[in-house]
């Protein structure tokens, strides 16, 4: 099949045909996007007055779930943490971490991250396209595939839409290098289109020899309103570039899959029915108290022929030969709306998770506090594992597609500043080989070899020393982090953690360690005091569990002998200091 035919029977079947899951379960992906969209602006599909000519209320069900689920699966930057792998250098490795968290933030990644996990739960699926180093964000109702394929990667095409404006094109054009402007242009100009639809397609396409390249091929789509004052030939696709490529640089997210489809599935799909069958009662409720607002009389007499209201002035002695009564207009149905509307709201939080607990709000009365816990933890259950699920692609794409092209920019010398926490670690890196450099100098002076206790006297002075910086710039020399070996791993804690049991499980391991110092040497009291940690949903790589020396350790063996007080030099956090 030639270039341009393959091209227009992807895109028809994409937008007009559905694939089925099994029998009579059928799908399309462009429907369920647009149909996402419009219930996240409360719209309806064929508008909002219906058939009596009264307004359709959208009793909107799906936005809050979607907020509850941003907040149940979100996680910063800061949780990436970066390891030494095997035969790498710990050094090396924190001074990587740190330059990595400093570059995210230049390069505004958290907000990448935010909103990744703001439109999984609308969507079921976000796409990344990665250029240069920099992840642009996919917008699906754009994003053409093979609605079947698993995974991108199984996909037999990849096709991306751009409106762009004449102006736009001219400059996207010359920045690409696309050929046949202006053809393009003339052709826009003829048409009745609103803006120039520029297509991105990667797949694969037949060479001369009968064999199949990976090819990125730049294509427009305009149908000319008179094909014959154009000279448009036939097919309304034109090709403006063609280039053979490795890979294409799209990078996906799920929050939940179904097999036979690519499309996640978000919690916005997953409550079409409830949202559906909720506006049904909501405008039944409103048309229902419509007319039980209305005064509306009833009388026998004939000769009664007019409106009480417009007609009838204050003191009118209406005479009549049968009483004017009015008719009960009462709603007798409200019980069963507000039945029918808990039952559906309730079917939402089933099927979304998103009870009160997880939203904040205060639980009814009466209800225990043990209840309480339980419906939280194992709501916190099911989205750890999504959240697991999504940091594992996030891992995945760092690794491939972020960290190289931040290698590459760290390889020139640059300047780390450290401040708060990460300064004072790198003041304890330091720490002893400061101290060391200053014995050596005093002892060559004709001081004394410092005893036990001596020595942390020293290690304190200077250490106050150290710390009475507030922050401090690192000169990283060019290469510094060549054959860097390292990992990377997302410390996931805090999100949907009760702040009670981790106050709770803090101060009773802070006493156990009180108690017996022993802890932090014995391997086996070791291992038990990790676990607490993490039964308590404590991040123990936020606290130092390196074992401080006790009064026995510094206590003085001899006496005598001593050195002066350290004195600080300018040599004291030097690179040289600590590689």
């Amino acid at each position: 099949m030639e270039i341009t035919n393959l091209i227009k029977q992807e895109i028809t079947d994409y937008e007009n045909k559905d694939i089925f899951i099994v029998p009579a379960f059928g799908f399309n992906q462009k429907r369920t996007i647009e149909k996402i969209y419009r219930y996240l602006g409360s719209q309806y599909e064929n508008g909002e007055i219906d058939a009596d000519g009264d307004k359709k209320y959208f009793f909107n069900i799906v936005k809050a779930p979607c907020k509850t689920t941003t907040k149940a699966i979100d996680f910063d930057t800061k949780d990436a943490r970066i390891l030494t792998a095997p035969g790498g250098n710990m050094k090396q490795t924190w001074f990587f971490e740190r330059d990595f968290r400093n570059w995210a933030k230049d390069k505004g990644f958290g907000k990448v991250l935010n909103r990744i996990f703001d439109e999984l739960p609308k969507f079921g699926s976000v796409v990344l396209k990665v250029l240069k180093g920099k992840p642009h964000f996919v917008d699906l109702r754009n994003f053409m595939l093979n609605q079947a394929a698993d995974t991108l990667d199984d996909s037999n095409f990849l096709t991306e839409r751009h409106p762009y404006t004449p102006q736009q094109y001219r400059k996207i054009a010359k920045e690409f290098g696309l050929e046949k402007t202006d053809e393009v242009l003339n052709r826009y100009y003829a048409s009745k289109e609103k803006f120039i639809s520029l297509y991105e397609r990667y797949g694969e396409v037949e060479n001369k020899k009968g064999g199949y390249d990976y090819m990125r091929t730049y294509f427009v789509d305009i149908k000319a309103e008179d094909a014959k004052d154009t000279n448009q030939p036939e097919s309304s696709v034109l090709i403006t570039k063609q280039e053979k490529i490795d890979e294409h640089p799209y990078w996906e997210f799920h929050l939940e899959k179904i097999a036979g489809r690519w499309l996640g599935v978000g919690v916005v799909e997953v409550l079409f029915d409830p949202q559906m069958r909720t506006n049904e009662v909501a405008n039944q409720e409103s048309k229902g108290t419509y007319w039980a607002s209305l005064r509306v009389f009833q009388t026998r007499d004939q000769n009664i022929n007019r409106n009480l209201k417009r007609d009838v002035k204050t003191g009118e002695v209406l005479k009549s030969e049968s009483e004017i009564m009015p008719i009960d207009m009462v709603e007798r149905n409200l019980s069963y709306f507000i039945a029918q509307t808990n039952k559906w709201l309730q079917n939402r939080d089933e099927l979304t998770f998103a009870y009160d607990v997880m939203q904040g709000e205060r639980l009814p009365s009466g209800t225990p506090l043990g209840s309480a816990r339980l419906a939280a933890g194992m709501a916190s259950s099911y989205f750890a594992q999504i959240r697991e699920n999504i940091a594992l692609d996030i891992k995945n794409f760092l690794y491939e597609a972020i960290f190289p092209h931040f290698e590459e920019e760290m390889t020139t010398e640059h300047i780390l500043l450290l401040v708060g926490e990460d300064l004072n670690e790198y003041n304890d890196m330091i720490l002893e080989g400061e101290a060391a450099r200053q014995i050596f100098e005093s002892i060559a002076k004709g001081g004394k070899i410092p005893n036990a206790f001596e020595y942390e006297e020293f290690k304190s002075v200077i250490l106050e020393a150290l710390n009475a910086k507030k922050e401090h710039e690192i000169k990283l020399t060019k290469n510094f982090y060549k054959n860097i070996k390292y990992k990377i791993d997302i410390v996931i804690t805090g999100e949907g953690r009760d702040i009670t049991t981790m106050a709770q499980s803090l101060w009773a391991i802070l006493q156990a360690i009180t108690a017996d110092p022993t802890m932090l040497l014995d391997p086996t009291k070791k291992s038990i005091l990790s676990q607490l940690f993490e039964v308590g949903g404590i991040d123990k790589t936020k606290i130092d569990l390196t074992t401080p020396a006790t009064a026995s350790q510094i206590m003085p063996q001899r006496a005598g002998g001593g050195v002066s007080a350290p004195v600080m030099s300018q040599k004291v956090g030097e690179m040289s200091e600590v590689v």
